[in-house]
């Protein structure tokens, strides 16, 4: 269940507000446990045209393993199957940064993260001044070496099963956009079920869209999430008020950090029309429809 925006905006769990404070600067920025560093190398920025070999001008790929480990992600997805994890950084482009976790498993190497972030402003309506935003252009989460099931079939966009730890990574983008002291993170939702993802933890900019969600988070009480973001990919979830096919359409969340950028959420305006959108909103599955799947629970 997607939580009400007075309980997204509250202050974050105390064991990761812990396990942030006991993270210094330095660890996120060394090469090698033995890296002497001056406060110029931890503190190089996005905006030098050279660029620099730091994700977001701050974590090495020692750092960003270190804050994994921390976090919990690598014994996850040591758990899970995916051992000898190891990051790799490109910040060629000084403009956008890219990272990937991989894994070496008897000789081969398995992807099952990516991510693309950038620096940018922008605008929202009704405020006067843009907001700093870390934009995520690309984010992948997957199990290379698990197959779907009957429990987990194949949804739109996927070429396989998650990971189950969006969660975390969510928590790590507050972090990092706290540490880098920007209002917060914006990303697009591709699809239905992404969108109802992120919206355990991700606001629409856009109130509308931010009620239309809650509506579609609640009727999953009586349709399984494939189903739901199959019927909507497909054509096949019907707006009742218009009697028309509702299309989802790709439109920026955002996390929201700074207490500028909250603020925005909390305006009168903005809570009284999702309120409206959420109560007047409705879709169903057009009837008959049913998606069909293989015997390896790929959509046919």
């Amino acid at each position: 269940m997607i939580p009400d925006i007075n309980d997204q905006l509250k202050p974050r769990p105390r064991k990761y507000r812990n396990i942030v404070k006991h993270i210094s600067p330095y660890l996120l920025a060394t090469n090698t446990d033995d890296d002497p560093l001056s406060s110029k190398d931890v503190f190089i920025d996005l905006s030098t045209s050279r660029g620099t070999e730091r994700f977001l001008g701050t974590f090495t790929q020692k750092g960003m393993e270190f804050v994994l480990e921390r976090f919990g992600v690598i014994s996850h997805l040591t758990n899970t199957g995916l051992k000898n994890t190891s990051c790799k950084l490109n910040t060629d482009d000084p403009y956008l940064h890219k990272i990937s976790v991989r894994h070496n498993i008897n000789g081969k190497s398995y992807l099952s993260g990516e991510l693309s972030m950038r620096k940018t402003s922008m605008d929202f309506p009704n405020v006067d001044r843009p907001y700093t935003l870390l934009l995520v252009e690309w984010f992948l989460l997957q199990h290379p070496l698990k197959s779907f099931s009957r429990k987990r079939p194949q949804l739109p966009g996927q070429n396989h099963p998650g990971l189950g730890i969006s969660e975390l990574i969510f928590e790590l983008f507050y972090w990092t956009a706290r540490r880098l002291e920007v209002d917060g993170v914006v990303l697009v939702p591709n699809f239905l079920h992404t969108g109802l993802l992120y919206g355990r933890q991700f606001l629409f900019i856009d109130p509308v869209r931010q009620g239309e969600l809650y509506s579609l988070d609640k009727i999953r009480k009586y349709h399984s999430l494939d189903q739901l973001s199959w019927a909507c990919a497909e054509g096949q979830l019907i707006d009742v008020k218009k009697q028309d096919r509702y299309l989802w359409v790709p439109a920026p969340m955002v996390l929201p950090v700074s207490r500028k950028l909250k603020d925005y959420f909390h305006r009168h305006n903005y809570v009284e029309t999702v309120r409206q959108t959420k109560n007047t909103f409705r879709v169903k599955i057009n009837k008959g429809y049913k998606k069909s799947y293989s015997s390896s629970w790929m959509s046919l």
